[in-house]
């Protein structure tokens, strides 16, 4: 050994026989001997990962004295970091000695048993980080996610690492992000206090993530990400909205879709994005969308681009999206290829006019021409709100209607929310009354602009938040909650809680997306009226959103699923991840179907369903999970003190017009943003409850289907009792009935 060895006196309660041991077995690896090996044929992977774990034998150890701080180590505890961080780097260095080898044993012809050490190297690295990292919850998770993946067999086990892969590469990123917001400023402020060259300390901060555990890390997974996708049976390319399966046009580069949602382009244009939030709506003039990042299939942006007919992908490898946005500026040509799973992406000769590319999105094509929707206004029934007894087609729109109609008509086990409303005019009465003159102005005064900016859309929703209700509205609502079987005393949510939801429901009219989603589609926005559709907020254990034709292929034999824990808006609108995808053959569940409508619980339903009707497509990822606090549900239930106040307007459920996820759905409490865990969630352990719960999913999303007598978008929970409830279904699509049709169907 090189240098002068240092003797330290043994730290007491630290310095054991096993840690001795453990020692033992990984200083002859931390020379030369272990750079031998590592060059010996075939050996690459499984030699690195031997020594690693060797090496996190050491931590683990270490990690109680850690914990216990001075006290656990005899006053010594400066001595056991100093070692604990040699390991650190140990390990790093043990990784990133071996990169070459692991991306050679990624395409070996032993690609299951390669991927499955890669997997284990992973998860030890994750582990790592998580040692070594102050707050490290969501790392723990990840970490959880993996080893749970290791317990699993083919090909559920690739998949549930797939989901852990995307939720870490996620998370490497915004550890990066968090070390440069902490330590760049200060560098930079440093260097210029002292003159130092910029180009020294404008790297500083990225520096300390490349000396960081999580560098190698990064190395290590992005070799491991396409090896999983392969195992998985995954292409790098995901199809969300297949369109007609080619998309012409020029290559536009932005960083959010947000950006250019309001945007006219004047040519057929293909968008290249690094991110979509979910509400967007798309852009006139484009036909097609290329993400980085995969949305999920059933946000709602993904759905206005199916509507619109507007090719929607997404590609994982960040190599080739870079090589794609290298044709900024050029003709582009998106086309399906091997069965709707993969795109070719290519230059195209020429340039596309708006008539050539109809065919591959008529988001290009103009209004004049064809039919336009028309909404129907109503005159105000004199009443703020009313109880669903006095529901009716002149009174409230689709969503309300909707869940009426559906009582007593679906199986016992089957759940539908009470409901209340403020019907149709509500809004436009109190904005009448005298207190009430300033938001009026506001609202006067942009009803004669075309299109207004953000900004001043932004003003007039604010100016909506200062709105007085009448003296007999709270009253009103406070009868009309009671009539429909709605708990509240009028304190639990306050009424000042229950108001600041109904206006920002009101106020709603006037989002971005909404106002240019209307005006594209020719819909004047002044005739826009907003019911306000108000239902227990459920304690939902897993929301989800099914649709009845698979939207990806079209298929309507399947039932496409996405499932997340706790409430939707994690869904529907997007947060970071994927949620868990499952397609239900619904010729599968024919056999079962009597059996399952007539039995009296959910878990009587499960017992008659069969496992071959699920297919999964994909574990979640997302990290957060929306939840109410615990001591609101200990003391009594969302159901009795958490109310929900749904946008039910005139122009959601136009035929021929998409307008779900335009409007706000606003609640009396919010739910918090929970780490989501996996590790303890059944849907991802327990592969038989996860079959039977999604098939019985499909089972109510199929009976719907069949009372209605089109293709559905449903959208439901199931509660912390394992019970389901469906809390509003629409028709799915532009092919669906219109709203007076559907409620004759019912």
């Amino acid at each position: 050994m090189k240098g002068k060895a240092i003797k330290v006196p043994p730290v007491p309660g630290v310095a054991t026989a096993q840690l001795k041991t453990l020692l033992d077995a990984v200083l002859p690896k931390a020379g030369e001997v272990a750079e031998v090996e590592r060059q010996e044929g075939g050996r690459g992977v499984m030699q690195t990962l031997q020594e690693v774990e060797s090496l996190m034998a050491v931590r683990r150890a270490l990690l109680p004295a850690l914990v216990r701080g001075n006290q656990g180590c005899g006053e010594r505890l400066r001595d056991v970091l100093y070692l604990d961080l040699a390991l650190d780097g140990a390990v790093r260095s043990s990784v990133e000695a071996s990169l070459s080898l692991l991306k050679a044993a990624s395409s070996s012809e032993d690609p299951e048993t390669q991927a499955g050490c890669l997997l284990d190297l992973v998860a030890l690295c994750v582990e790592s980080v998580c040692l070594t990292s102050g707050s490290n919850v969501e790392m723990v998770m990840i970490l959880r996610d993996f080893q749970a993946s290791q317990a699993l067999a083919s090909p559920m086990k690739w998949l549930r690492a797939q989901a852990a892969s995307e939720r870490l590469t996620r998370e490497l990123g915004a550890l990066s992000e968090r070390y440069l917001a902490a330590l760049q400023p200060t560098a930079t402020a440093l260097g210029d206090a002292l003159s130092l060259s910029p180009e020294s300390t404008g790297i500083f901060a990225e520096e300390v993530v490349r000396g960081s555990s999580a560098a190698p890390l990064a190395q290590v997974v992005s070799v491991l990400a396409p090896t999983l996708r392969q195992m998985a049976g995954l292409s790098s390319w995901d199809v969300i909205s297949p369109a007609s399966g080619l998309a012409v046009g020029r290559l536009v580069v932005v960083q959010a879709l947000s950006q250019v949602q309001d945007m006219h382009f004047q040519e057929p244009t293909v968008l290249l994005v690094q991110h979509i939030g979910g509400e967007e709506d798309i852009p006139e003039g484009v036909v097609g969308v290329l993400s980085a990042v995969a949305p999920d299939v059933l946000c709602h942006a993904a759905v206005r681009a199916r509507n619109s007919s507007v090719l929607l992908v997404a590609c994982s490898d960040a190599e080739e999206t870079a090589a794609i946005a290298g044709w900024q500026d050029q003709q582009v040509q998106l086309q399906l290829t091997q069965g709707n799973t993969a795109v070719e992406v290519s230059p195209a000769q020429g340039r596309p006019d708006a008539s050539a590319s109809a065919s591959s999105g008529d988001n290009v094509a103009s209004n004049s021409g064809r039919d336009l929707p028309q909404m129907r206004q109503r005159e105000w029934c004199g009443q703020y709100a009313i109880s669903s007894i006095a529901f009716d087609d002149n009174t409230v729109g689709a969503k309300s209607l909707n869940t009426l109609k559906l009582r007593g008509q679906l199986p016992v086990w089957v759940n539908l929310p009470c409901s209340a409303a403020l019907p149709f005019g509500a809004f436009e009465a109190v904005l009448q009354q005298p207190q009430n003159a300033d938001p009026a102005a506001a609202v006067q005064k942009l009803d004669g602009q075309q299109r207004p900016s953000p900004d001043q859309l932004q003003a007039v929703k604010a100016a909506l938040q200062a709105l007085q209700p009448d003296a007999q509205l709270q009253d009103q609502v406070k009868a009309a909650f009671q009539q429909s079987g709605l708990q509240w005393d009028g304190s639990n949510p306050s009424w000042q809680e229950m108001w600041r939801a109904t206006t920002a429901v009101w106020a709603s009219k006037w989002n971005v997306r909404a106002v240019s989603s209307m005006r594209k589609a020719g819909l004047q926005h002044r005739h826009l009226q907003m019911a306000v559709l108000c239902q227990p907020f459920i304690p939902a254990q897993y929301a989800f959103v099914a649709h009845t034709t698979n939207p990806i292929t079209g298929n309507e034999g399947e039932i496409y699923i996405e499932l997340v824990q706790g409430f939707g808006e994690a869904l529907v609108g997007n947060f970071p991840g994927s949620a868990l995808r499952a397609v239900v053959s619904k010729e599968a569940l024919l056999s079962s179907a009597q059996d399952v409508c007539s039995s009296q619980s959910l878990e009587e339903a499960m017992s008659h369903l069969p496992d071959h009707a699920v297919r999964v497509c994909a574990y979640p990822s997302k990290s957060v999970a929306l939840k109410l606090p615990d001591l609101v549900i200990a003391a009594g239930g969302a159901t009795s003190h958490v109310i929900i106040f749904r946008s039910d307007s005139n122009g959601e459920d136009l035929e021929g017009y998409a307008g779900a996820g335009l409007f706000d759905s606003v609640q009396s409490m919010e739910p918090m943003q929970m780490v989501a865990d996996y590790s303890r969630d059944l849907m991802c352990y327990d592969l038989h409850f996860q079959r039977k719960l999604l098939a019985a999913i499909g089972v109510v999303s199929l009976r719907l289907e069949q009372l209605v007598g089109s293709a559905q978008d449903i959208e439901g929970v199931i509660d912390n009792h394992n019970a389901v409830h469906v809390v509003q279904t629409r028709p799915q699509g532009r092919s669906g009935l219109s709203v007076c049709e559907l409620v004759g169907c019912l």
